[in-house]
């Protein structure tokens, strides 16, 4: 059995509170808006605001650095991601056909034990999908799709995951921030459980195209406005 794709945050060092804190706040602002992809970071304002040293608050941004949500530049310091159209739509056409391979993984294990562990993402996700934190939400959405993934147990997936999980967070972080909808994030999760449990392939593809790349194409519209 293939190991399950390791989430970001247990791929970092053990730290202390304060900057685990810090992380934590940072990636808040971007889910929430506050922090909007392109912003410059301002590192004396950020460790006044956050009560922290700067060296805690370096170490915090290159935890979110790690995670994707920012980026560093040599001499112009850390920023928040941006992802542009173009990246957008890559992003989505790409991850349509790897989570297929995951879900034909899932259909091929004859004893639905596979099927389970899609189930169990599910309930984890219904679980905390109106949760009154955004960030919450947000890391209930990646996780699902992430157990998508390790229900597969392919392994190609499995090492392909954090690289897909990166750029996903971006994504969906701009999205949040741009129309948090719970309700719709809940109802479009479920139809995808539920055309896999049905096991038509053909629903699925539509269902996974939907949320995936027609979600990708709404955004990019609302956001120019």
């Amino acid at each position: 059995m293939a190991e399950p794709a390791t989430p970001a945050a247990a791929r970092t060092p053990a730290g202390t509170p304060r900057r685990d804190a810090v992380v934590t706040r940072i990636r808040r602002a971007i889910v929430l808006g506050e922090l909007r992809p392109g912003d410059k970071l301002r590192e004396v304002h950020l460790a006044a605001r956050f009560g922290v040293s700067r060296p805690t608050l370096r170490e915090a941004l290159n935890l979110v650095v790690q995670d994707g949500l920012l980026v560093q530049e040599p001499y112009r310091g850390f920023s928040v991601t941006r992802l542009d159209a173009g990246a957008v739509r890559d992003l989505a056409r790409t991850r349509v056909p790897l989570d297929l391979i995951a879900v034909g993984a899932i259909l091929e294990d004859p004893t639905g034990r596979r099927m389970q562990l899609v189930r169990e993402a599910w309930h984890e996700f219904d679980r905390l999908a109106f949760d009154p934190d955004p960030l919450v939400q947000h890391e209930a959405h990646v996780a699902f799709h992430r157990g998508l993934w390790a229900a597969s147990e392919n392994t190609a997936l499995l090492r392909l995951w954090p690289v897909t999980e990166a750029l996903s967070t971006i994504a969906l972080a701009q999205e949040q921030a741009a129309r948090a909808d719970p309700h719709r994030a809940h109802a479009m999760h479920a139809q995808i459980v539920e055309a896999v449990a049905a096991g038509d392939p053909a629903v699925i593809e539509a269902v996974l195209r939907h949320h995936i790349i027609d979600s990708a194409e709404e955004f990019l519209l609302l956001d120019k406005t």
